[in-house]
């Protein structure tokens, strides 16, 4: 009886290993607005379950009257693991509101009996990309961020600046203050100056020395551009992480495919944590989001190792090297490495998660495929070698 509750668990493992919702990719597509532009923009539809299914699209945002889908609606049978559209964006001449316009491209999961007449009703999940229009401001007009990342005994802050106005920075620069977990202030950092030109963007960046002790930090930052201060204010922490990346696989990979990222994360603090996904961006060599796309939400244990599996349809993209950070996010708390994606015909690179490559080629196998084959031989020879001793008992009875 045991060993059947044994096997019944395995086969539900097995089973819950390939269960995921739908899919939409590219996450987030970002364009600066330009008078009168017509662009064409694929995305596409994954059907992670391989199930029948409907699938309805509709635009949301306050710039949606200048986008048409090329279609309202598409059908999946359970062998059509991702299907590709489109839609036509034709913004007019000008737009009065400058800054950053959102739109959503919105996919709708129906059942396959709920199309009646014409209308769909029963949706069961929504997935997003989103569309991200920037209408320059009239003058000088910065927005920055911070990311704070970890080598050896050094924190790197990297601030991304971008100008969104239609004039150039001629000095631009950022001092950052770090306190200690008492909001004492124990040091300040400097970076270079630099110019920055319309529309485009720079990355400033200072290291500090942690020679100190372990524990919760908070930076804020000035970023000072021609006599205009943004202030940006991050907490940190310097000692052990609470998450950590151990390594990325990407089997079977053929560019213009899906590519499946299964990445193996260990959970070092002392409860389990929940909800927890990891986000992957990928920049093009303009600095600009060529993808953004997240994993399922994830319940890793205390002090265990989970797998995570994220996808990316990497139609349309060329073979390089391109920069792109990995984030492990759960509740308001964030971890983060900058790596840099090696793409070839059937492999990608990822540089910079440990230290190492990571390189998974077409045609390998995961860690958790092989033990689990290796369990299930196990339980295999158990009872067989249990049938074979009930039947010798018998025989001497």
């Amino acid at each position: 009886m045991g060993n059947k509750y044994l096997i019944l668990g395995l086969l539900v493992i097995l089973i819950m290993q390939n269960i995921s919702a739908i899919g939409i990719t590219p996450g987030r597509t970002t364009i600066d607005f330009e008078p009168n532009l017509q662009r064409e923009i694929a995305f596409t539809v994954i059907n992670s379950e391989n199930k029948d299914m409907m699938v309805v699209f509709m635009v949301r945002g306050n710039l949606s009257e200048y986008i048409t889908l090329s279609q309202n609606h598409a059908e999946f049978t359970k062998d059509e693991i991702s299907k590709s559209f489109t839609y036509s964006i034709n913004l007019p001449s000008k737009i009065s509101t400058p800054g950053k316009h959102e739109v959503e491209i919105v996919a709708l999961e129906i059942p396959t009996d709920t199309k009646e007449k014409g209308s769909f009703v029963g949706a069961t999940v929504a997935v997003i990309s989103q569309l991200h229009i920037y209408v320059p401001y009239p003058n000088k007009y910065a927005e920055a961020s911070i990311n704070i990342l970890e080598s050896e005994d050094k924190k790197i802050f990297r601030i991304p600046v971008i100008n969104r106005g239609k004039l150039d920075i001629a000095n631009l620069r950022a001092i950052i203050d770090i306190y200690n977990g008492l909001g004492e202030k124990i040091t300040s950092l400097e970076t270079e100056t630099e110019t920055l030109n319309s529309l485009q963007m720079k990355e400033l960046a200072a290291e500090w020395d942690t020679n100190v002790n372990p524990g919760k930090y908070s930076a804020i930052i000035s970023v000072i551009y021609d006599n205009q201060v943004i202030t940006l204010e991050k907490e940190f922490k310097v000692g052990e992480k609470v998450l950590e990346i151990l390594e990325i696989n990407i089997n079977d990979f053929e560019l213009g495919g899906i590519a499946k990222f299964n990445a193996l994360v260990e959970n070092k603090w002392s409860e389990e944590l929940k909800d927890v996904y990891l986000n992957i961006i990928i920049y093009n060599n303009e600095g600009e989001v060529m993808a953004d796309f997240n994993s399922l939400n994830y319940n890793i244990g205390s002090q265990s190792k989970s797998e995570m599996i994220a996808y990316w349809d990497t139609v349309g993209v060329e073979k390089g090297t391109y920069d792109g950070k990995i984030f492990l996010k759960y509740g308001t708390e964030s971890t983060e490495k900058e790596v840099q994606m090696k793409i070839t015909e059937n492999s990608i690179e990822v540089i910079g998660l440990t230290g190492h490559v990571v390189v998974k080629k077409a045609g390998t196998f995961n860690l958790n495929n092989i033990l689990l084959i290796l369990v299930i031989f196990l339980i295999l020879v158990n009872v067989v070698w249990f049938v074979i001793v009930k039947n010798l008992l018998k025989k001497k009875k």
